[in-house]
């Protein structure tokens, strides 16, 4: 399940089919009514497509129609068409929209509509976190390493040696400097000598910590805000 309401705001220049859709939009626990628009043009006007989550997009529409409006967006967020008539569906999924709906709209398959949304927004947060990287400096090059490909991090001298799901490098970093680069949600010191990422821990007692078949000392001082960083009581 998603943790938040999806932003959502209707486009459609009847006003009637605006009314419809808000309310279904209004009535469904996953979504958030934001705006309603008559036409593209406020749309654009109005709204940057990093503030909401999905669109619900009529079709046929005076000055900017709904693909028309897809063509001008740079960045568009999920959308989810609407017509009355089935034969733009083809052209729809050219767009890869999420959804198609006929009018008129029912509730049944406005809340498979929904599913679909939510699905892709699951996906979406998924693919954002496999994504987040850093680059370290390698025996001269610059290496891109996923966040999520790292399991700790250890000292060695002048070096630190990270410790990845199918591989380790060795960077010229002191502990401290290298802490800075990692996000403080996702990683830990919990010793002089390791930081873990916080997603991979299995368990902990009170002198080490287990992730990924192996067990690193944890510091006396570090024990409580593992547990405080991993929701342990």
């Amino acid at each position: 399940m998603i943790d938040k309401k999806l932003r959502s705001i209707v486009v459609d220049d009847s006003e009637i089919q605006r009314t419809i859709v808000a309310k279904l939009i209004k009535e469904h626990p996953n979504l958030e009514l934001i705006a309603e628009y008559r036409n593209g043009v406020e749309v654009l006007k109005n709204v940057k497509s990093n503030e909401i989550d999905v669109i619900f997009l009529d079709v046929e529409m005076p000055l900017v129609n709904g693909f028309d409006l897809l063509n001008s967006m740079e960045h568009t967020p999920q959308i989810v068409l609407i017509s009355s008539d089935p034969s733009y569906a083809l052209k729809a999924f050219d767009f890869n929209v999420t959804d198609y709906l006929l009018k008129p709209i029912d509730s049944s398959r406005f809340n498979i509509a929904v599913k679909k949304i939510v699905k892709g927004s699951l996906n979406k947060v998924k693919n954002d976190e496999d994504d987040r990287h850093i680059f370290v400096k390698s025996s001269l090059q610059k290496i891109k390493v996923k966040l999520s490909e790292i399991k700790w991090v250890e000292a060695l001298g002048d070096y630190v040696k990270l410790h990845l799901n199918d591989s380790s490098i060795l960077v010229l970093s002191s502990m401290k400097s290298f802490s800075q680069k990692l996000p403080e949600d996702d990683f830990l010191r919990i010793h002089k000598s390791y930081i873990v990422n916080l997603h991979k821990v299995d368990k902990f007692s009170s002198n080490s910590v287990e992730l990924c078949g192996e067990k690193l000392p944890l510091s006396r001082k570090r024990k409580s805000e593992l547990k405080e960083a991993l929701g342990a009581a």
